[in-house]
């Protein structure tokens, strides 16, 4: 993420500088050229990047929350220096917002829709991009990335090539409401900075408490998890701004009042503290830290520390912050910040390689430079015209709305068979389609009868239990079960392992509550099942908990001993990891579109988990296994296709045609244990 406002060292464009006599009018033009604040900018920017490249840098998407810092802080600084001198207008700030910061966009966006066209999988990720785009320049798309990928650091955030524009959108409806906001303290603030500070001040503590309430909730916002919208909403990220703008307001009175810079102990101590801030937050950051709850309090002090050191006085860590390298990156950032994200993702989805995010971002240093040379530069310099400028943007908006739906309209078609494929995707199992899969709610006792799927005069009941995996099974295995004459209890959780300590999913809030009433139902009713079927993700739980599937076996065994007999469904084919940028099982796009894939390249990532998994599920008296891989790989080839129809809704998952594929199949491993 990366300010709009003083991007450059020198006064705002399209403004011009009053002639700079009084000793309070140098001081402030020096506070708008700050050079160390580009610095700040650099180290932010590399911080980001680094942590996308996934460089060993565990917090380094906190440089988001330093350009949030910055921004408040220059943009009120910049706010209050116009309205001292009787310059401001919304008007011209509006329009100096949409040159400095939309075409860039612009043009990022339109690369992007045309990389997805030529790479993205047609099936639904070229939509999804395309989606994103059109949120984004309708400064929306934070949103549109809470609605469609969920948590920033999970698969679907990191297949999307925007994912990054969810804090441009932040920071676009900061500066839309954030002037207003400062202008009804000028109206209620009659008392001053102090008047001002406090106004600031509780907006800013408001937005912190609604962040930390959000950030730690066990509940969810109209769908969404209360922690997914605490961190992409911008009421949450408000009091981020809010620290730089209570600290451009303590600037501004204490430039009114003729300090001088210190060249003491204080400015490099404070620099210090807020660089040692920094090396510590990615000291104690991991995978199960919270963002952004307490420890984002950590980059936002950091920064404030770095802004309060530069402005208090001179000393060797504003010297470096002010020195040309820092300067030159800093002016860079924002096109740097546009360029890296699209370049890691793009290069990884064609060229899949461990250092291939690395090299992608180096790469992305040459479509920020020209951009920043030929796009930014020329275009936010000169005088603010308003109706040039408010067209100008309009017709670019409207270009990237017209490419998006152009693309996610006709991608489809420009690819043979892929607007079939496309369709047939979205063929919905028993369990999706009936609510069934326990998915972004908690699971409930009412789901067991509305779940169950009953045959006249059954001879029993059979129960699949599992994640989303055993419920790709459940339009097979309910229609197997017909025809033998035995009901269905389909019951699932997304993310929930048949475990009864189950840990919450990020889309279910008590799996092992779930996983404890099903094994109840089985081995502590009146009316067991006839036969448990048992199903799991193994690759994604085997490649993140060196324990999977060990610890699947209690419950196995728990329903073996009860003298339940168990039926374990093997993982099908996934043609991708989580770290491929894939949605589909088919790839590419216009270019290199293909389903099929090669068995070798399959058990290349895949084989270890499938070891595993037999290995531990056959070591069980009493449960027998259905291996579904030979339904979709033939020994050479993988193919997620069945007599020329998608079988799989995403790059894992079945559909209902790859289920119902498998009726017969399991009919016969059904019907010989029952």
């Amino acid at each position: 993420m990366t300010s709009t406002a003083g991007w450059s060292t020198d006064t705002d464009p399209g403004v011009r500088p009053a002639v700079a006599t009084a000793p309070v009018q140098q001081e402030r033009q020096r506070e708008s050229k700050r050079a160390d604040i580009q610095g700040l900018r650099a180290i932010a920017v590399v911080l980001v990047v680094i942590y996308h490249a996934k460089l060993p840098l565990p917090a380094g998407f906190a440089g988001v929350d330093v350009f949030f810092v910055i921004s408040g802080f220059v943009i009120t600084g910049q706010i209050e220096r116009l309205r001292s001198s009787g310059r401001f207008g919304f008007g011209s700030f509006y329009a100096r917002r949409i040159r400095r910061l939309l075409p860039a966009m612009v043009v990022m966006l339109l690369a992007v829709l045309l990389l997805s066209f030529l790479f993205q999988s047609p099936i639904g990720a070229q939509s999804t991009t395309a989606g994103t785009a059109l949120a984004a320049v309708l400064l929306a798309g934070n949103f549109d990335l809470l609605s469609t990928s969920g948590d920033y650091f999970a698969a679907g955030a990191v297949m999307n090539p925007l994912t990054h524009v969810w804090s441009l959108s932040v920071e676009e409806q900061f500066y839309l409401v954030f002037p207003l906001l400062l202008a009804l303290t000028w109206k209620f603030g009659r008392g001053g900075a102090r008047s001002q500070a406090i106004g600031l001040g509780l907006l800013t503590a408001a937005s912190f408490a609604l962040s930390m309430w959000l950030s730690y909730g066990d509940f969810r916002v109209h769908s969404y998890p209360a922690s997914d919208v605490a961190f992409y909403s911008s009421p949450t990220r408000a009091w981020e701004f809010g620290v730089g703008a209570l600290l451009a307001v303590w600037a501004s009175k204490r430039a009114a009042r003729h300090y001088t810079a210190e060249r003491t102990v204080l400015p490099v101590a404070l620099g210090a503290a807020g660089l040692a801030l920094l090396v510590y937050l990615n000291l104690t950051v991991n995978d199960q830290t919270v963002w952004p709850g307490v420890a984002a309090i950590v980059p936002v002090v950091a920064t404030a520390l770095l802004i309060l050191a530069g402005t208090v006085g001179e000393g060797p860590i504003k010297r470096v912050l002010s020195s040309r390298p820092f300067v030159v990156t800093g002016d860079l950032s924002y096109s740097i910040y546009l360029w890296h994200w699209p370049a890691i993702v793009i290069a990884t989805l064609i060229w899949p390689r461990p250092y291939t995010p690395v090299l992608a971002a180096l790469f992305s240093l040459l479509p920020a430079y020209l951009s920043y040379r030929f796009v930014e530069q020329p275009l936010r310099h000169g005088g603010v015209r308003l109706p040039r400028v408010y067209l100008g943007g309009a017709v670019a908006a409207g270009m990237v709305v017209v490419a998006a739906v152009t693309l996610q309209v006709a991608g489809p078609w420009a690819v043979p068979n892929a607007a079939a494929y496309a369709g047939q995707r979205g063929e919905l199992t028993f369990g999706r389609e009936n609510g069934c899969l326990v998915r972004n709610r908690s699971f409930e006792a009412a789901d067991f009868d509305r779940c169950m799927d009953t045959v006249p005069n059954a001879k029993g009941w059979v129960m699949l239990a599992g994640d989303s995996h055993a419920e790709a099974y459940s339009t097979g295995l309910i229609e197997a079960d017909r025809r033998l004459g035995y009901s269905t209890l389909a019951l699932t959780g997304a993310s929930c392992p048949l475990m009864r300590d189950a840990q919450p999913s990020r889309e279910v809030a008590n799996c092992g509550e779930l996983a404890s009433a099903l094994l109840d139902r089985a081995t502590k009713s009146d009316d067991p099942p006839s036969l448990v079927v048992v199903g799991q993700w193994a690759l994604a739980r085997h490649d993140v908990d060196g324990k999977w599937p060990q610890q699947l076996k209690p419950a196995l065994q728990e329903l073996t001993e009860a003298g339940i007999p168990v039926l374990y469904v093997m993982d099908v084919p996934n043609y991708a990891t989580q770290a491929m940028n894939r949605q589909t099982a088919c790839s590419g796009g216009f270019l290199n579109f293909v389903c099929d894939k090669s068995q070798e390249d399959v058990l290349e990532y895949q084989g270890t988990s499938r070891q595993a998994e037999w290995d531990v599920v056959t070591s069980v008296p009493g449960v027998s296994v259905y291996d579904p891989w030979d339904r979709f790989c033939n020994g050479d080839v993988c193919s997620p296709l069945v007599d020329g129809e998608l079988a799989y809704w995403d790059f894992n998952h079945l559909n209902r045609i790859g289920s119902q594929a498998l009726t017969d199949d399991l009919k016969t491993a059904v019907g010989a244990i029952l």
